[in-house]
């Protein structure tokens, strides 16, 4: 499997607090069949928080170093979670934006109480620029949970639905749980992924989410949502549709 959303870069953001947590979260990836993840630290998408890439590009070479040190069978990649806010679209337009595993894909998150014509001139405005959107944990926002039909809007646009792995296995309540579980039914969400931010809650170790998926989807969708996309996204390529 491939995680395409994980908070796993040490002492940066709310995710690994010290490289022996990384390291310890790599761990839990591999035992669970991860082979590559994403590092997607929060990026403010602001002006000034461009400052903060080259103290992302360090904390990315001395966890992929670390990892090369002893000798784990994991490839990571680099990559942000942007906040999107009205100067993002500066800095879409002027081409500024992290990007996942160096390809054109974009991850994206927003305020949970945020509306859906922000959300949607936003992607908008970012597609326009180059960019093709992932849109990170939709069910946990708002206006999706009043209405997850919204999103065929999006897919319809080629942006990207991912899921989170808590969102399914009930680490957000209930509300959420039922948004997500809303999404899969009608066929939207594109990939799952992990959001990791520790090794004690919102851990990488993706083998409950496996399990839940290939006994709750078709084959067919749970291949699309674990393996196809998430490799397909990590390339560069197209998503395949669900």
């Amino acid at each position: 499997m491939i995680d395409i959303h994980c908070h796993i870069l040490p002492d940066f953001d709310d995710g690994a607090d010290s490289l022996e947590e990384a390291l310890d979260m790599v761990h839990m990836a591999v035992i669970s069949g991860v082979t590559d993840i994403i590092a997607t630290p929060h990026f403010q998408g602001e002006a000034e928080s461009l400052q903060q890439l080259p103290i992302i590009d360090r904390q990315f070479q001395v966890l992929r170093a670390a990892v090369e040190k002893n000798n784990l069978p994991l490839q990571l990649h680099p990559g942000a979670e942007i906040l999107c806010v009205p100067d993002t679209i500066s800095l879409a337009a002027e081409h500024k934006l992290p990007t996942l595993a160096n390809t054109d894909y974009v991850l994206t998150e927003f305020y949970f109480d945020e509306s859906f014509s922000f959300m949607d001139e936003m992607l908008s405005d970012i597609a326009g620029s180059g960019y093709r959107p992932v849109v990170a944990h939709p069910e946990r926002y708002d206006v999706i949970q009043k209405d997850p039909r919204l999103l065929q809007r999006w897919a319809r646009q080629g942006y990207v639905i991912q899921l989170n792995k808590g969102s399914v296995l009930g680490s957000f309540g209930a509300r959420v749980e039922q948004t997500a579980n809303e999404i899969l039914a009608m066929g939207l969400a594109h990939v799952f992924a992990s959001d990791a931010h520790g090794c004690h809650s919102r851990t990488p170790h993706m083998g409950a989410l496996q399990q839940w998926v290939e006994e709750l989807c078709d084959a067919d969708y749970a291949a699309i949502l674990l393996e196809h996309n998430p490799r397909r996204l990590l390339h560069g390529r197209p998503m395949v549709g669900t």
